[in-house]
């Protein structure tokens, strides 16, 4: 399990969930694990608030790191059919 690349400065990416920090690491992770297991790619967690394009507060599971909303597109459907049917894709920007 990974975390956003560090010299990346912005991207795109297909959250799987976002849950509130207070209480919410434990669940992240259980997802994130839920997702590796499912065999979705670069799956990760952030920390909303480091982030310039997310609002703040949250742990955001992610999988992919991809280029473009279309390229993102793809991963979408792939998480989808993983089961994770509420993912939605999300530009990064530090």
């Amino acid at each position: 399990m990974g975390s956003w690349p560090a010299g990346r400065a912005s991207g795109f990416t297909v959250v799987l969930v976002s849950l509130p920090r207070p209480g919410g690491r434990h669940q992240a992770l259980a997802i994130a694990h839920q997702a590796l297991q499912a065999g979705l790619p670069e799956v990760g967690i952030i920390d909303s608030g480091r982030f310039a394009s997310l609002h703040p507060g949250y742990f955001v599971v992610f999988t992919g790191v991809y280029d473009s909303q279309a390229a993102a597109a793809g991963g979408l459907s792939v998480a989808r059919s993983h089961g994770f049917n509420a993912a939605y894709v999300r530009q990064v920007t530090r």
